[in-house]
């Protein structure tokens, strides 16, 4: 049988033993806690820029929409100044044939005008001994040389006629060449333009992929980081669960109840600390801060208090509703406090009134 001295030892071993492991738990508790608290601040950072990411990836195939468009306009540009070009190019042919048609047929009806002003120089004077023997009478002779005359006057005014037109044509082949010269100028900056365009929309869809790439090694880093916090989470309960049953075993259990003074910012490293531009001091904001305050440095927690008060505009930018509890003052978002149970919270006069990973450090007065 023991005797009451032994006793006495063994449950002095016992409580030596249950302190030990509550220190060590603690220690292991709080580095788990911020681990977990950067863990979420990390998340949060990333689901951040994925955001701004999906925004930018928008914004591109807005841009990339904007500019096919402007492509669209271009290329029916391009093909109405290659129509105009051509016909230009169809009208100058006709004209240069023509213009060798007619530079042809003046050479030609000059040589003729040529050949009979020599014959009809090189031809004898008509004698009288001619004009009884070739002719019928002097009329007759004279009739003759009136028509030679007549077919040269009229050789002369067709080789007129065939000049002026030859001009003519000359004047309009100028014309349609510089007409031609015009359209392939615009024709050519019409692509010169469709081609920075094109290569515009290549660049802005290389900057798109890029920036989808970037998103989804960021979306996989996200991923990875929340199964980790899935983890984390867990063993943060699992330790809050074996701490308070070691403390239990000590017969000291943690200083808990309900808290009624208004919280006081300290330093240290355990428990309650607002982040900056926070506002703790509306409503019940001040009995929130000072349980989990309380409740922090019991379990050696470094609770960091990222939202008390919101206004309903504020709320609602950050994702939550015009009329939460965060607007009426009545809550606290709380990295650091996911693993701790409902049990232990109650103990402080604190409850966690939503399920699912997503609303753990969401705490409000029980």
């Amino acid at each position: 049988m023991l005797r009451a001295p032994q006793l006495r030892r063994i449950s002095s071993i016992a409580t030596l033993a249950a302190l030990a492991v509550a220190v060590l738990a603690g220690s292991s508790r709080g580095d788990l806690s911020s681990r977990y608290s950067t863990g979420q601040q990390r998340a949060g950072e990333l689901q951040s820029q994925i955001g701004a990411d999906t925004a930018r990836i928008t914004g591109y195939q807005g841009t990339i929409a904007a500019l096919e468009g402007r492509l669209r306009v271009i290329e029916r540009s391009v093909a109405i100044q290659k129509q105009l070009l051509q016909q230009v190019r169809v009208e100058l042919s006709a004209a240069r044939a023509r213009l060798a048609t007619l530079e042809a047929q003046y050479a030609s009806d000059r040589r003729m005008l040529a050949a009979q002003l020599v014959a009809q120089y090189e031809s004898p004077q008509p004698t009288l001994v001619d004009v009884v023997l070739n002719s019928r009478g002097f009329d007759d002779l004279l009739n003759k040389l009136s028509y030679l005359r007549a077919i040269a006057s009229a050789n002369a005014h067709t080789i007129r006629l065939v000049n002026a037109a030859r001009v003519a044509v000359a004047a309009h082949a100028r014309q349609l060449a510089q007409v031609e010269a015009r359209r392939q100028r615009a024709a050519a900056a019409v692509l010169v333009e469709r081609d920075e365009i094109a290569q515009l929309r290549l660049s802005i869809i290389a900057r798109e992929l890029s920036t989808a790439q970037d998103r989804a090694r960021k979306t996989n880093q996200l991923t990875a980081l929340r199964r980790t916090l899935a983890r984390e989470a867990a063993a943060l309960e699992q330790q809050a669960a074996t701490a308070q049953a070691a403390s239990f075993a000590s017969g000291s259990p943690p200083p808990g109840g309900c808290v009624t003074t208004p919280f006081l910012p300290h330093g240290g490293e355990y428990g309650f600390f607002p982040a900056s531009a926070t506002n703790y001091n509306v409503g019940e904001e001040p009995t929130i801060a000072a349980r989990l305050d309380a409740l922090g440095k019991a379990l050696q927690l470094h609770l960091i208090g990222i939202s008390g008060y919101r206004t309903p505009q504020h709320s609602v930018e950050v994702g939550g509703f015009a009329d939460d509890p965060h607007t009426h003052g009545e809550a606290s978002d709380t990295p650091g406090v996911e693993g701790v149970p409902e049990s232990t919270l109650e103990e402080f006069c604190l409850t966690r009134p939503f399920a699912g990973p997503r609303e753990a450090d969401h705490i409000q007065e029980r």
